[in-house]
């Protein structure tokens, strides 16, 4: 029977979200509110980008409907701390919010985690830090909520890039969950893959939707506190256990290395030449692709590709106790930076090319 409600809350969720889209459209359409090119923007008309509350809107009705009554204190404050990110984005995509007002929404969200004492604890030996005191164990789940949160919102770039990448992490999430035995968690991970999924339909290129911060900022969010509860669980496994995994920061990276490594490569770019790294360029890895002629079906793939690559080759080095994340981490961190400097390479003669 849980199995069938896992199933459940995924088509709940995908149906409310395929039926809603059409109508989000028609209101944008009919209210002229939409998403207006500009030089930083690869799209050429204006499109609907209140996609995102299609996909909260299948989400939630979905997670009420199946895992609610099964849910522990502390996925209520996740929920809590991801309505308030909804809250946010929405605002955001009706009236532009600056910087600073989103980044006090999101310590407001993650004040909202630690009250439930959704945090990290422990760093499980990477730099050679195990238990963490609490004042640091706030700082670092603070940072990474930011980081990761901003990460999802800034790959939103190009048609189906980040509702792909959300579905490789939140399939993990979902299926270690319910091998763990946590079906709530893992039922309001299938309730985002049927969101996503029922949004996607309408985002694959040509797109007649975006997700927008709400959207973008939600599934970031979301990710990360179920980053967090994953740890913690893992941490209590034994370690005779098939679902532990022994590398986990590995795993993490390598589940999360396009929004992580992307969104940390053009900061540093950014600050290097001087500019302030929330300055806006073309320098994402998905521009650059887009600017040797790759199509968005093209960088999606590729990007998924990788990241699924990664996964694999990463967590199954870790698992033969081969690394520990001392190693993995950097050694994940080399191989993209190689990855990136090949194509910057690819693009720079691309652009001689052209000039020539």
């Amino acid at each position: 029977m849980t199995w069938i409600k896992l199933l459940l809350s995924l088509g709940t969720a995908f149906a409310v979200c395929l039926l809603l889209i059409p109508e989000i459209i028609k209101i944008a359409n009919a209210r002229n509110i939409h998403d207006v090119p500009n030089e930083r923007k690869v799209h050429t008309g204006k499109i609907c980008s209140f996609g995102g509350v299609g996909i909260f809107f299948g989400f939630i009705i979905s997670t009420l409907v199946w895992s609610f009554v099964d849910m522990t204190l502390n996925m209520e404050f996740l929920l809590g701390a991801v309505l308030v990110m909804v809250v946010v984005g929405m605002r955001d995509d009706f009236l532009p919010l600056s910087a600073f007002w989103k980044l006090i929404g999101q310590f407001v969200a993650i004040a909202v985690l630690l009250i439930g004492d959704i945090r990290i604890y422990s760093l499980y030996g990477f730099l050679g830090v195990y238990e963490l005191h609490i004042i640091f164990s706030y700082l670092v789940t603070g940072f990474i909520v930011i980081v990761i949160t901003n990460a999802f919102n800034l790959i939103d770039g190009i048609d189906g890039l980040a509702g792909s990448v959300a579905l490789i992490v939140f399939s993990f999430f979902g299926l270690w969950f319910a091998l763990e035995g946590s079906f709530a968690l893992s039922a309001m991970c299938l309730a985002v893959l049927g969101s996503v999924g029922g949004f996607l339909y309408y985002n694959y290129s040509p797109a007649r939707i975006f997700m927008g911060d709400t959207g973008s900022l939600m599934l970031g969010f979301l990710a990360t506190g179920l980053l967090i509860i994953f740890l913690n669980k893992n941490a209590a496994l034994p370690e005779t256990s098939e679902l532990h995994i022994v590398a986990p920061l590995a795993l993490l990276s390598a589940l999360m290395v396009y929004p992580l490594f992307d969104t940390i490569r053009v900061f540093m770019l950014r600050a290097l030449s001087g500019r302030s790294p929330l300055s806006p360029d073309r320098n994402h890895i998905h521009h650059l692709l887009l600017d040797i002629g790759c199509s968005h079906y093209y960088i999606v793939g590729i990007v998924i590709f990788l990241n699924i690559l990664f996964v694999f080759i990463f967590t199954f080095i870790g698992q033969m106790g081969y690394l520990s994340d001392n190693w993995l981490v950097p050694i994940i961190v080399l191989t993209a930076s190689s990855l990136a400097v090949f194509l910057h390479r690819k693009v720079k003669r691309k652009r001689e090319t052209v000039n020539i």
